[in-house]
């Protein structure tokens, strides 16, 4: 043990005898593995643990400075098992220990650890108060995994780092400032090693702690930095610089072959003409007998699209290009448009030996490889060029995209379903929005804000949803000075409505609740939220009156109020036994009633999304759940008849009962208690609570009486403006076109656009299909598009496929050979490039090169 400052201790291992560190890494020096305690009155903080075969020293080592059992705390910077090796052994001594992490690193840590883990996940900025000494998390992604924090010791100026900083050297001294050897070859050969590829996210952590006051650098390897500090940050930003290389003035490609009689270097001709009929591109082509492998690589780490070519000799790809492949890696390559091809004589495994390399490197492929018996018939040629045209149209798609994305370290994951977008390193396992899992999300690159007013304006925002906090950071975006105001009747932080109904069968953790914690709206778009109902606005004074009487003025003014459940007008609607869902209020007032005794059976009003997927989730929490719905199918919307059998089948394995064709006409109960409702068929059935889901009724009171329209919703244009001067409305209280959506994405998309507007920016909304989706009954459904396409008609295609032992049905629609539709049960791995391909409209053929069919 070491006392690195004033209540904060050196508790790691050293390790002088190490040589090779994860198989890759020579070690001159050894290593250590560093980790510290922060001691303070209200529990003692552990960062990192050590290696397990270092355990019980390290042990000891921790029972000098405190207790085990008085550690409250592990802050865990990064998971990887040399710095949490210990972990699983020291829970069990300090059980009542709270593991602090990032979300990624607590995910991690349950398969590391194989046990549930105490943890509290932490966004970046966030604070944790201990004792009177503060924490603050920074998100500092792939250093150099993708769970990677820093934390700062406020009160004591520490900062923690884990591998950043560190270096595989060993010595009992700990300190730099006292230690005599010259660490700097260690130091250097670390970063190399481990940081090299992540230069830019090491530039984006440096970013972040320039404000930071500290003066002691903790690492996870290596010296503690006490002094010098400035000249080893100063290393690691001199190293992390990359020479910028300008956008070329056309799409470069790489053709890289070889081929044993002529045919594949045939092949590769035939290519790189289909590619010069669709783009203008650059298409350097190497007959990798003669060319220099390394001028080769190098062209490809700056191209935008690779192939490569290969005769098939003994079932396998020929070295020259295999070893082209096997210097290819995800972190610089994935994304790149890629493609195998290949002349074979009776086996033909070359191109696909190529293919499988380049997919397994995140590239982006063109699929399937283009094999061709011996010489290339006249067939065999149009066959290539058409090849060479597909690899084209990627390339141009691709190349239309470039220098939109950004380097900063950041990395975003737009849901393809909903739209939501997240930062972190990876995407999340679940959309907390909409369900659906990892596959449905694709990297985002986040919109550039050029506009900019910084004029002092009064912005209000009546709402709490996905489209007043969209509308409030677009605004914040673009004007630095506006005073944001945003007024709610809820009684809580903004949250994931759509999440609402998972809290009927499960515990949801904050994190995956609310849009932002409390600290993200003060340092980032507004000061406060206030809760305060509100009366019909005054247009001509420009105030909306609270209902304390207060009034408040504007410049501009967003209504996005959203909807309230409809509660179609039967006798009984009234009885307390009766719920809606649409507000955590309301899942409270639904979870309480439950649970008080004999409230065991619920009858549900309506069978559409919501209403089964409230069904399920009070299914699995013990109820007796019966459906009752109006349709004479189920879902008849989001299914086509194969589709609805198919679903029904999987429903008739659950618990629930679904009766449809018929409607509530009667809800009667006893002393305000419900009793059971009388249905259109004259059915009596007894139940103990009724949860009606029969739809949405926009919210427009605060509209009434003023000019604005307020039909159906509250009418706006595609800049999200009522009839009414500087009066804006979006989301679920809005209409557009005559298209009412009442779902998360285009609320979101509809916020953006009228902040940008309020702001001053010219945006606009357009619309577009968005999918609907499903998750009940142990499925998921994905629905977009026109589903309901007859067979019969003679320019209709419908693929159809079922496979029963994974419970999955998989159907694509086409019209004129255009993609209108698509309809997945139990299978939504196809969801992200669907929903492209359905907006976009595109053919058969095109399907095809995007890997959806």
């Amino acid at each position: 043990m070491k006392q690195v400052k004033e209540n904060l201790y050196w508790v790691g291992a050293l390790h002088p005898d190490l040589r090779v560190f994860d198989v890759i890494m020579h070690t001159k020096y050894g290593t250590s593995y560093n980790a510290f305690i922060l001691k303070t009155n209200a529990g003692n903080v552990l960062f990192e643990t050590v290696k397990v075969k270092f355990f019980d020293d390290f042990l000891k080592k921790i029972e000098e400075v405190c207790p085990v059992e008085s550690i409250s705390h592990i802050v865990v910077d990064h998971t990887e098992p040399d710095h949490v090796g210990s972990l699983e052994k020291l829970l069990d001594l300090a059980p009542q220990a709270q593991v602090v992490g990032s979300a990624v690193a607590l995910n991690f840590l349950r398969d590391i650890c194989n046990r549930p883990i105490p943890g509290i996940a932490v966004d970046h900025n966030a604070t944790l108060d201990i004792g009177g000494e503060r924490l603050r998390f920074l998100s500092v992604p792939f250093l150099h995994w993708p769970d990677s924090i820093y934390t700062y010791l406020e009160k004591n100026k520490t900062l923690i780092t884990c591998d950043s900083f560190g270096c595989h050297y060993s010595d009992e001294r700990v300190f730099n400032d006292t230690i005599d050897g010259d660490f700097y070859p260690a130091y250097k050969y670390y970063f190399d090693m481990i940081m090299g590829p992540f230069k830019k996210h090491v530039r984006y952590a440096l970013e972040q702690i320039e404000p930071l006051d500290f003066d002691t650098i903790c690492p996870g390897h290596g010296p503690v930095l006490r002094t010098d500090l400035d000249y080893y940050i100063d290393l690691y930003r001199k190293w992390s610089q990359e020479e910028e290389i300008p956008l070329p003035e056309k799409p470069q490609v790489v053709n890289a072959f070889v081929s044993a009689y002529g045919y594949t270097e045939e092949l590769a001709r035939h290519i790189n003409s289909g590619i010069a009929e669709v783009v203008d591109a650059d298409i350097h082509t190497y007959d990798m007998v003669h060319a220099d492998a390394q001028e080769v690589q190098k062209k490809i780490d700056t191209a935008q699209g690779l192939l490569l070519g290969s005769c098939t000799i003994n079932g396998d790809a020929l070295p020259p290009v295999m070893d082209l492949a096997m210097g290819l890696n995800g972190i610089a390559h994935g994304g790149k448009v890629a493609a195998a091809y290949g002349s074979y004589g009776w086996s033909g495994e070359g191109p696909e030996v190529l293919n499988y390399r380049l997919r397994t490197q995140r590239m982006n492929t063109l699929e399937p490889p283009l094999r061709v018996k011996f010489k290339p018939s006249q067939d065999d040629t149009e066959k290539a060029v058409d090849f060479g045209r597909r690899f084209g149209k990627k390339i141009q798609k691709e190349w239309e995209q470039m220098g939109r994305t950004g380097s900063d370290g950041k990395t975003f994951w737009k849901c393809t379903v909903c739209g939501e977008v997240f930062e972190g390193a990876l995407p999340p396992t679940t959309c907390p929005v909409c369900g659906v899992g990892s596959e449905a999300f694709v990297e985002h690159a986040q919109d550039v804000v050029t506009y900019s007013d910084d004029r002092p304006q009064k912005m209000v925002i009546v709402g709490s949803g996905a489209a007043a906090i969209s509308a409030a950071e677009a605004i914040r975006a673009r004007n630095s000075a506006a005073e944001i105001h945003l007024y709610t009747a809820e009684d809580i932080l903004p949250y994931y409505r759509p999440v609402l109904t998972d809290m009927l069968s499960r515990s949801v953790e904050d994190e995956e609740f609310f849009l932002h914690p409390e600290h993200y709206y003060a340092e980032k778009i507004l000061p406060s939220i206030f809760q305060a109902p509100w009366y019909p606005l005054q247009r001509q004074k420009k105030e909306i009156i609270l209902e304390s009487g207060a009034a408040v003025s504007y410049d501009k003014l967003l209504l996005a109020t959203g909807a309230d459940p409809f509660v179609p007008p039967v006798k009984g609607r009234d009885l307390a036994g009766v719920h809606t869902i649409r507000s955590r209020r309301d899942i409270t007032r639904l979870q309480e009633r439950f649970a008080a005794p004999g409230n065991r059976k619920i009858l549900v009003v309506g069978g559409g999304l919501l209403g089964l997927e409230t069904a399920c989730g009070l299914a699995q929490n013990g109820a007796e759940v019966l459906v009752v719905d109006t349709a004479p199918r189920i879902l008849p919307r989001q299914t086509d008849g194969p589709g609805a059998e198919f679903l029904m089948d999987l429903v008739k394995e659950s618990s629930i009962e679904i009766i449809t064709d018929t409607v509530v006409q009667e809800i009667y109960g006893h002393e305000n208690r419900v009793e059971g409702v009388i249905l259109a068929t004259g059915e009596n059935i007894q139940t103990d609570l009724v949860v009606v889901s029969a739809g949405l009724k926009p919210s427009v009171d605060l509209a009434e009486g003023t000019a604005i329209s307020t039909g159906r919703a509250i009418e706006v244009n595609d800049r999200m403006e009522t009839g009414a001067r500087d009066i804006y409305a979006a989301g679920d209280c809005a209409i557009f076109n005559e298209c009412y959506y009442g779902i998360w994405e285009p609320a979101l998309e509809q916020g953006r656009v009228a902040g940008a507007n309020m702001a001053g920016d010219e945006k606009r909304f357009a619309g577009k299909k968005y999918p609907a989706t499903l998750h009940a009954f142990g499925t998921s459904l994905f629905a977009l598009g026109d589903i309901h396409l007859s067979p019969q008609d003679k320019d209709v295609t419908i693929i159809r496929r079922r496979d029963d032992l994974k419970k999955a049905l998989v159907t694509y629609y086409f019209q004129k050979n255009r993609l209108c539709g698509a309809l997945f049960i139990g299978d939504l791995s196809k969801s992200a490039p669907v929903i492209t391909g359905v907006n976009e409209k595109i053919t058969y053929e095109d399907a095809l090169d995007e890997k959806m069919l």
